[in-house]
């Protein structure tokens, strides 16, 4: 299904923009190319040397995924000074290419002058994939990923601290300035432990036990242990939030974690 829409993108593009899409490799490009060097810059992930090809005022766009560029390509266009830059992600699921972006690079005096998204294809995700990967390799752990959000997902981080063997997932929507912040770890005190005056007692669909913090002024937070994992579930930060939750959200997204 991924293929065919992006098979039908870019015969959009080829159709209604003009693009003419060659076998030419970027590789083949003279080297004192501007573009060709962006695009070598952007496939090491060198953002310094990328940006010196830019113009005064020439923003890098951000690649919201850290997966491996596979390889890229360099195509003319048919209008004036501007070149596509397509790249690949290797992705692991597919075992194999993903097309990653493309950009139109506008070129003047040997810079960029502009940068156009014309298309996206980065899953944030795959960096949370890989991240948990990491932890339950080390640690022999299984644990559980949720598969609900309360928003769409822009962008993701996340990492692991060693000391307390806890594990961190953050996902955020930069549109309503949300984030969704997940701590797991092993259990080491009771549930009844982190009870507190203004805790609420709440269930999952499996009976599971949830403390929901009613009267927490960051943001919403329920805590639950399963399998031995103690996970912290929570949405902020309410001061800065451009839409309300409420526990029932937090309770959809626990319910959702297998």
């Amino acid at each position: 299904m991924m293929k065919m829409h992006i098979k039908r993108l870019i015969l959009f593009l080829t159709v209604f923009t003009g693009l003419f899409f060659s076998d030419e490799n970027a590789e083949a490009h003279d080297k004192s190319d501007v573009t060709a060097k962006f695009a070598q810059a952007v496939w090491k992930n060198d953002k310094i040397l990328a940006q010196t090809c830019l113009a005064n005022g020439v923003k890098l766009p951000e690649i919201r995924e850290n997966s491996p560029k596979k390889s890229y390509q360099l195509v003319r266009s048919p209008m004036n000074h501007v070149m596509v830059m397509l790249a690949n992600f290797w992705d692991e699921e597919l075992g194999g290419e993903r097309l990653a972006l493309i950009w139109e690079l506008t070129v003047e005096d040997n810079k960029i002058t502009r940068i156009r998204t014309v298309f996206d294809g980065a899953n944030p995700l795959m960096d949370e994939l890989r991240l948990i990967k990491d932890y339950q390799n080390l640690y022999q752990r299984e644990v559980l990923m949720p598969s609900e959000f309360p928003f769409k997902i822009t962008h993701f981080s996340g990492h692991i601290e060693y000391e307390h063997e806890r594990l961190v997932l953050r996902y955020r929507n930069e549109y309503i300035n949300s984030f969704l912040q997940i701590h797991i770890k092993p259990v080491t005190l009771g549930l009844e432990r982190y009870q507190g005056k203004n805790n609420q007692l709440h269930t999952l669909k499996d009976g599971t036990k949830v403390l929901y913090r009613s009267k927490f002024d960051l943001g919403y937070e329920i805590r639950f242990h399963k399998e031995g994992m103690h996970y912290t579930v929570a949405i902020g930060n309410k001061k800065y939030l451009k839409k309300k939750f409420t526990v029932n959200d937090l309770i959809k997204i626990a319910d959702s974690m297998k």
